[in-house]
């Protein structure tokens, strides 16, 4: 049966990019959290602990690490890059089909839609607004409510993600359900807060969208910019911002294209390749809940170097949210570390549910109003007292 589908849509294994030999590229020293390390029980406190040391240096440091031995194996990943190549390569008449909002972010019935962000289906490309009057050429498919049995095969997804949802699923669930639940655990313990505190924000009870935690699973491609736009953008394919969720995960790869900007010294640093490794990053909701001691970075992805244009970047992403009902302060954690360092709910910042954050900011992703600046930082927009791109970092306090 396998073998017929792989057939039927040509499913075949993704060309990865070489790792590049350019030596001018600058790349960021990220934290690997190793979860082979990690044991549940009282046997396995000491090792819990030591890895949470290990993950307070990454969140404060720069938001982004890495998580290695997780569980996830070569086969998977290489499995999931073939299926995602093959729903992009879908023909355009059918990608149409089954969009997950409008044609750009700009004309997007926001009444009606969670649009290319957040909707389900297919965000096609020039969807989003860039700097300098520059659009996109991204396209994506995103899906909703993986996580649950009957819920998942409710949307209006084309038949080839339909025939390979249960695939699809087993991935995303292993990173929702396992190594985000052993992640929160040592959250935990940096935070000083007991086991479970962090977890119960994204515990899945099946059928029930209100009281879960949940996430995007998306599979997004990377096409070759115009030679013209790519000079008007300075060789940016997406500009930097900051993700409104709490965590994401991505699929570490060797194309030199995804850089972090440092909190300290403003400047972009490329993020390393570590083969079967997962990338994990800070999103906003995670530093509003945190007062802002965990940090989401902003990031962005960039024209890879020479010798790797010839590849495309495919990326396999999770952006992970807290149930909707959660409220994203630092009084609702409880936290005796953020009070003794003095993290609190700065008096700007209105009390939202993390619904209203992430749905609110993504409205704004891709506009005009936001995006449509001079320059690599977008225009400044304030959502809920809190601005919707967390560019204030470098050289000011980080609760604003």
């Amino acid at each position: 049966m396998t073998q017929e589908l792989d057939r039927k849509y040509n499913v075949r294994k993704f060309d990865m990019a070489v790792p590049s030999q350019d030596q001018t590229l600058d790349y960021a020293q990220l934290k690997a959290i190793d979860l082979s390390k990690f044991q549940y029980g009282i046997s396995g406190l000491a090792s819990r602990k030591a890895l949470a040391q290990e993950l307070d240096e990454a969140v404060v440091g720069n938001g982004f690490f890495f998580l290695t031995n997780h569980g996830i194996d070569t086969e998977t990943f290489e499995r999931m890059f073939a299926i995602s190549q093959s729903v992009l390569e879908l023909p355009q008449e059918e990608k149409l089909k089954h969009l997950a909002g409008g044609v750009t972010a700009d004309t997007e019935d926001r009444s009606k839609s969670l649009g290319g962000e957040r909707g389900c289906g297919f965000k096609p490309r020039s969807y989003w607004s860039m700097q300098n009057g520059v659009r996109d050429n991204i396209e994506l498919y995103n899906m909703r409510d993986i996580l649950h049995d009957d819920l998942r095969y409710q949307h209006n997804h084309p038949e080839i993600v339909r025939d390979y949802l249960p695939v699809i699923s087993e991935y995303y669930r292993k990173i929702h359900n396992d190594i985000l639940k052993k992640l929160c655990v040592l959250c935990d313990h940096v935070l000083e807060v007991p086991e479970g505190t962090l977890w119960k924000r994204y515990e899945v009870y099946q059928g029930d969208l209100e009281k879960s935690g949940g996430g995007i699973s998306r599979m997004m491609v990377y096409h070759g910019m115009d030679p013209d736009d790519d000079k008007k953008t300075d060789g940016t394919w997406l500009r930097g911002h900051s993700d409104a969720s709490s965590f994401t995960f991505i699929t570490s790869q060797p194309m030199a294209t995804l850089q972090i900007r440092d909190f300290k010294t403003g400047t972009w640093k490329y993020v390393p390749y570590l083969k079967d490794s997962l990338v994990v990053n800070i999103g906003d909701t995670l530093e509003f809940l945190t007062g802002a001691y965990f940090k989401s970075t902003i990031h962005r992805v960039v024209k890879p170097p020479a010798d790797q244009i010839q590849y495309k970047r495919l990326a396999l992403i999770y952006f992970c949210d807290f149930s909707p009902v959660t409220i994203i302060d630092p009084e609702a954690l409880n936290s005796p570390k953020l009070k003794r360092l003095g993290y609190t709910k700065p008096k700007d910042w209105g009390k939202i549910t993390s619904i209203d954050w992430t749905v609110s900011k993504s409205r704004l992703f891709g506009e005009q109003k936001v995006n449509d600046s001079i320059g690599d930082k977008p225009n400044p927009v304030y959502v809920h007292g809190r601005l919707a791109e967390r560019w204030h970092q470098l050289g000011q306090p980080l609760q604003v």
